[in-house]
């Protein structure tokens, strides 16, 4: 049997989504929405997203928005629907909550 090095690296999606706030939103109210395809629907239905193509192969969706009471605002309009995706609110680059039940 051949010998080889191998190196493998676990990077959850948590860590590739604080690089990506840490990247692009860096100042900014953020609101994180996971599993954008499954909700597409009832996101389209409060004007967050428009067209089916941004949602195409998407993991998630991120919302800036001009406050963090806004951010929090858009996360309580969209737990009030009966399909509730995993959300996350980021302001200045680091997680401020989420709405996972622990």
């Amino acid at each position: 049997m051949k010998e080889f090095l191998q190196n493998a690296y676990s990077v959850s999606m948590d860590d590739m989504m604080e690089l990506w706030i840490e990247t692009f939103h860096p100042f900014g109210s953020i609101l994180v929405i996971w599993d954008v395809q499954t909700h597409f629907e009832l996101l389209r239905e409060l004007g967050i997203l428009t067209n089916a193509l941004e949602a195409y192969k998407s993991k998630a969706v991120t919302v800036e928005f001009s406050s963090i009471l806004d951010a929090y605002k858009t996360l309580d309009l969209i737990e009030a629907s009966e399909i509730s995706p995993i959300m996350q609110v980021y302001s200045s680059g680091k997680l401020v909550s989420d709405n996972i039940v622990k």
